[in-house]
């Protein structure tokens, strides 16, 4: 069964590359602000396993459309004749170096069963020139709807809109690099509505494309969960005697191993969401500063006031105890001492690294992290990354991150979390606790 195809053209550097990428999820595609940067229709395909949602071709940009546009008018051909005169201009001209951009777009909407997209700036002004590309475009007689797109601060969209409405059934604003998913789960649904023949088959796409992106979430928590809780439990163990040991350059090492396998974390989350190709680098540290940084202690760890309350609500809970036993008549004594026992107990950043110990004479061990803060940190550090990314589109390669933390966890679900982490750190989980972590982690994956 053949799957719903557009050919996606226009004017040069109107951000046709940009869109390919943006809805097959593929940032392999070459994106510049150059002129000529595509100089051949390539295919892309949004797909899973073997289900293709859709496929979109890129192509070079227009590059002399007057001139094709008077070889295709010679005669003035009836609206019958017009699809058989621009494929008569393939045979003849595509040898012709002149015509190479336009044969190669024109191409596949004329061999295969395709449809147009056609992509226009409408951050410029309209002018005369894009009517002979629409004209063209009329030629080829498929069904075919615009692009909107918007590459500088300027919005002509009236003018344009009543141009385009002339040419195209559907005229749709979109920028590829801040389209959000609904953004474009919105597209596809307009693209479902210029031919009936792939109606069925693009709204299953839209209910795939849903799916995809849930799982696509949950295997990322999935991810987060294993790396982030072996992560908190690490212990390094190295050779060294007793009387040789330096703690400094001990703890050094340890700290960069951490950090090594935070940067190992984050790879893993960008190949998840299919941010793989060399054209697109995230800075070595995405967030502008190291794991262990105060930076990262203040912006990604809890406050002193929220340690204080997760770490006291088991200790206050026990003191309370008490009160009930001498019938309240302590004024909640119990409860002070209890939370003072926890309050001593919370610390706020990395103040307490790990603990070096000698498993033999020359045997030494070094972790995990008893900070409870450290273990906030780097889940707050991971889920602040994959969720940058999922709101990223694969056109946008700037890669700079803008921390946004989920502000509305209680105090109940830090409890769970922090009581998940003990755990982690003594290597008591199980299945089952890691299966939790990974459902609380879902949740805050935007």
């Amino acid at each position: 069964m053949s799957h719903p195809k557009f050919v996606v053209v226009g004017h040069p550097n109107k951000g046709k590359s940009s869109i390919v990428s943006t809805l097959t999820l593929d940032d392999s595609i070459a994106i510049s602000d150059k002129p000529g940067t595509t100089t051949k229709a390539r295919s892309f395909m949004l797909k899973k396993g073997d289900r293709v949602f859709y496929e979109l071709i890129d192509t070079p940009g227009f590059q002399r459309p007057r001139k094709l546009l008077k070889i295709l008018q010679r005669g003035n051909p009836n609206a019958n004749e017009r699809p058989k005169r621009v494929l008569e201009f393939l045979d003849a001209y595509c040898s012709d170096s002149a015509f190479k951009d336009e044969c190669e777009l024109l191409k596949p909407i004329m061999d295969d069963d395709s449809g147009i997209i056609y992509v226009v700036d409408a951050s410029k002004p309209y002018s005369d020139e894009f009517e002979y590309e629409m004209e063209i475009l009329r030629y080829c007689a498929k069904p075919s709807m615009a692009i909107l797109n918007y590459i500088g601060d300027g919005d002509y969209t009236k003018e344009w809109e009543s141009v385009l409405g002339q040419y195209f059934r559907i005229i749709k604003p979109f920028n590829p690099l801040k389209a959000t998913f609904s953004d474009h789960i919105d597209l596809i649904e307009a693209l479902r509505h210029i031919t009936p023949k792939w109606n069925k088959q693009l709204k299953e796409s839209i209910e795939l494309l849903k799916e995809y992106r849930k799982s696509q979430k949950r295997e990322v928590a999935k991810l987060i969960a294993k790396e982030v809780s072996e992560i908190i439990g690490y212990k390094l163990t190295k050779s060294s005697h007793l009387l040789n040991i330096d703690e400094d350059r001990l703890k050094e090492e340890f700290k960069k191993e951490l950090a090594s396998k935070e940067e190992r974390l984050f790879k893993d989350i960008k190949d998840t969401l299919n941010f793989k190709n060399s054209l697109f680098e995230m800075p070595k540290n995405p967030f502008g500063f190291e794991l262990f940084s105060n930076e990262s202690k203040e912006i990604f760890g809890l406050s002193k006031e929220k340690l204080v309350l997760i770490s006291t609500i088991g200790s206050a809970t026990a003191g309370g105890l008490i009160d009930l036993a001498v019938g309240g008549h302590s004024f909640f004594l119990g409860t002070i001492i209890g939370a003072a026992a926890g309050f001593v107990g919370a610390s706020y950043g990395y103040d307490e690294l790990a603990k070096i110990k000698f498993l033999s004479n020359k045997v030494v061990e070094i972790g995990p992290v008893s900070d409870p803060n450290f273990s906030f940190i780097l889940l707050n550090r991971a889920v602040n990354f994959a969720n940058r990314l999922l709101n990223q589109t694969h056109a946008n390669r700037e890669a700079k991150f803008e921390v946004a933390l989920n502000n509305e966890i209680s105090i109940k679900q830090l409890k769970n979390f922090d009581s998940l982490h003990s755990k982690f750190r003594d290597k008591k989980a199980n299945q089952k606790d890691l299966k939790k972590y990974e459902e609380m982690i879902y949740e805050l994956l935007e």
